[in-house]
């Protein structure tokens, strides 16, 4: 009888609680459609009342919230209500008023929570925090700190010519998706550390650094969703994650050698480095005069490393495989580019500076109109108002989110007329300063207090190589077995990415034209 009794009484009490959260779950609803701040604004409803509406584009359907939101904004207008608590403009001519030098925003903990790592300087929450550990980084991406940084930069470009010659010789092609990518990632840890990874010399050309990382960001959409998640990942000992996900073993050991290598400036260098001479980021984060005794603890030194690298490789190769293509797929701007890196490189084996490439007008068109149409970040990338701001007849409160994507920007055709079109003209124009005019919207890069710090590191890295692969190999360099879609980014992962299988799946990839009988190599080229 009594067990007939506590029965029923579990059943009530189950029944009640039941019925509590379904009465919060309506009354949130409620609340979100009609008396929240930005109940105002129009969007979808479902968008307004959870973030599983972002999830389901995101998580079921891999990344495609943002063309989501591109048909929002074509039923609804310029700004859209995306979220409970965060809305998407749509409008180039916005852009600079949302993100400019004076707006010192924090982040939107929501979106950027799928990084987990907010210790470090990108992802940090907060502005007055981010202040902070930016200053203590800027000294070391300045235009001088790059420069003395070219001879690390050329001798890794050097590596990569000398094995695609390899494959010349043997007359293979070479997966340049892949090699972009290990490329960035040496450049970036040889900024950082003073030392590489080592990655260009793989035998697969990192085909498993990349589908380590590519495991990761594919569940990113889920992290942000599931908050927790990341650090049940992250908690889990290395023979777990060997046999639950093999794929991301990689990261795992990358992270573990990072850790090696903090340390080691920690408490090793440390006794014996003069801070006036300091090499490397790393090193000079340790002895910084900017920085406070508890933002120099392993752990957050550790984590600010492994996010500048993993904030790089990634968009910095994926420009290197969109320009290379582009060159490629378009003979008269691959002999015009050509034809001026043999007249501006006289020596193949002597590349200039990135300051002095920069200067040859028709690379340096190539190289932006790459930046604008690759784009890298697709992600919107909201900040938490501290104040009210103005957009049309719409006051946006202090609170909410707001955020817009460069994806719009760069493919605007009232900025950039035939956006789809890969046209380096565009910046050359000499009599109407359209260059200037445009590089207002290069929004690749973001903009204001929180842009990309490695923005100088990013175009050091495209002009060193691009103009290396380019000077050495000339016109014997052809597609192979690649089409636009290999190249065109179909997810966002907070960087656009390509569709991409895991499995057979090369990307770009080139090969070296044969020669025919009596042909003549070009001056300069290779022989």
């Amino acid at each position: 009888m009594a067990l007939i009794m506590f029965s029923e009484y579990g059943a009530t009490l189950t029944g009640l609680a039941v019925l509590i959260l379904a009465a919060g779950l309506v009354g949130n609803a409620v609340y979100r459609l009609y008396f929240h701040p930005l109940s105002k604004f129009p969007g979808p409803k479902l968008a307004a009342i959870t973030t599983l509406y972002e999830g389901y584009y995101d998580v079921v359907h891999q990344g495609r919230y943002l063309w989501e939101m591109e048909k929002m904004h074509k039923k609804y207008g310029p700004i859209v209500r995306i979220g409970p608590n965060e809305l998407h403009v749509l409008d180039s001519s916005w852009y600079n008023t949302l993100y400019n030098m004076s707006n010192r925003f924090d982040k939107y903990q929501y979106f950027y929570s799928m990084l987990g790592i907010p210790e470090a300087t990108f992802p940090c929450i907060h502005s007055d925090v981010h202040k902070l550990r930016r200053a203590s980084l800027v000294p070391f991406f300045s235009t001088k700190a790059i420069l003395s940084f070219h001879d690390h930069l050329q001798s890794l470009s050097d590596r990569l010519t000398e094995r695609m010659e390899d494959c010349q010789k043997a007359r293979k092609p070479v997966s340049l998706f892949y090699a972009y990518r290990c490329i960035s990632a040496d450049m970036i840890s040889a900024f950082i550390f003073g030392r590489s990874l080592g990655l260009i010399d793989r035998e697969d050309w990192g085909k498993s650094f990349y589908a380590s990382w590519r495991s990761l960001w594919e569940l990113s959409p889920l992290i942000r969703q599931i908050p927790v998640l990341l650090k049940i990942i992250g908690g889990l000992p290395r023979w777990v994650t060997a046999v639950t996900s093999p794929l991301a073993l990689e990261v795992v050991d990358m992270q573990a050698q990072i850790d090696r290598w903090t340390m080691e400036a920690l408490y090793v260098d440390s006794e014996k480095c003069d801070a006036s001479k300091d090499a490397t980021i790393l090193s000079g984060l340790v002895h910084s005069d900017v920085l406070p005794p508890e933002e120099k603890t392993l752990r957050r030194l550790s984590i600010e490393a492994n996010s500048l690298l993993a904030a790089g490789f990634e968009t910095a190769g994926a420009t290197l495989t969109h320009m290379t293509y582009m060159i490629l797929a378009h003979p008269k701007i691959k002999h015009k580019l050509v034809e001026v890196l043999n007249e501006a490189i006289p020596d193949p084996t002597q590349i200039p500076n990135w300051q002095t490439l920069e200067n040859i007008p028709y690379l340096r068109a190539v190289v932006k109109e790459s930046v604008r149409s690759s784009i890298g970040a697709y992600s919107r990338l909201p900040r938490v108002l501290s104040r009210p701001l103005t957009y049309a007849q719409y006051t946006i409160p202090a609170g909410a989110a707001v955020g817009m994507s460069a994806l719009f920007i760069e493919r605007d055709p009232t900025i950039f007329p035939n956006p789809e079109t890969f046209l380096p003209e565009r910046w050359l124009d000499p009599t109407t300063g359209a260059a200037t005019k445009l590089e207002k919207y290069l929004a690749a890069f973001g903009k204001g207090s929180r842009d990309c710090i490695g923005r100088e590191l990013g175009y050091a890295e495209l002009y060193s190589i691009v103009a290396t692969i380019f000077r050495r190999f000339g016109a014997e360099l052809e597609l192979f077995e690649t089409g636009r879609e290999e190249v065109e980014a179909v997810h966002d992962y907070f960087a656009g990415m390509v569709r991409w299988d895991g499995k057979r799946w090369d990307g770009l990839k080139v090969r070296f034209r044969r020669r025919r009988r009596n042909e003549r190599p070009e001056k300069g080229g290779s022989g």
